[in-house]
């Protein structure tokens, strides 16, 4: 520090916050402060596409399937194995986005657990394998049970449990650390 005796000069910008104006809020609404009217429009589209969400999550399950068998076929080490590891765990991290949207909170889990495990391994073990082999299995199982996540019962309690079994018989180290690739769980 300096021993001078002046104080620094501090000038303040106050910039336009051009995110906010662009999601409806005027320049002097306060912090935060949407426009009623711009929610209620998004949220009548969000409602009006949940009836395309068996459609498109079946589509990205398939996607997903696919993209896991080509990862397979290209083995432990083979070339271009990172861009498909990356193109599995954004299609996991999609589903997530699309199960949460719609409130299918299990499917959303799921996605969320497997795109985390992904980005925590690095896909090489057989025992790596298992786990999304698990996730991509229990995934096929909500969708096709249609369960949600609270009105799932015990079979949902069942698919979380299988797939935290499996992180945790393969995978101690990261089941018991800071870093686990398991969402907060709901028990």
């Amino acid at each position: 520090m300096s021993s001078s005796k002046e104080d620094p000069k501090v000038e303040v910008y106050n910039r336009i916050n051009k995110l906010k104006l662009k999601a409806g809020a005027a320049l002097n609404d306060g912090p935060g402060k949407l426009d009623q009217s711009s929610v209620d429009r998004a949220n009548s589209v969000v409602t009006s596409m949940a009836s395309l969400y068996p459609k498109e999550i079946k589509n990205m399950l398939a996607g997903l399937n696919k993209e896991w068998e080509q990862l397979k076929a290209i083995g432990p080490d083979g070339k271009g194995k990172a861009r498909q590891v990356e193109k599995l765990s954004n299609t996991a991290n999609h589903i997530k986005d699309l199960g949460t949207t719609f409130g299918y909170n299990l499917m959303g889990h799921f996605g969320e657990s497997l795109r985390d495990f992904i980005l925590k391994t690095d896909l090489t073990m057989n025992e790596h394998l298992t786990i999304v082999q698990a996730h991509i299995d229990v995934m096929g199982v909500a969708f096709r049970e249609n369960l949600k996540d609270d009105d799932g019962g015990p079979l949902a309690e069942e698919l979380k449990m299988m797939v935290k079994a499996a992180i945790k018989k393969y995978t101690p180290e990261l089941a018991e650390s800071d870093e686990s690739p398991l969402p907060p769980s709901t028990e």
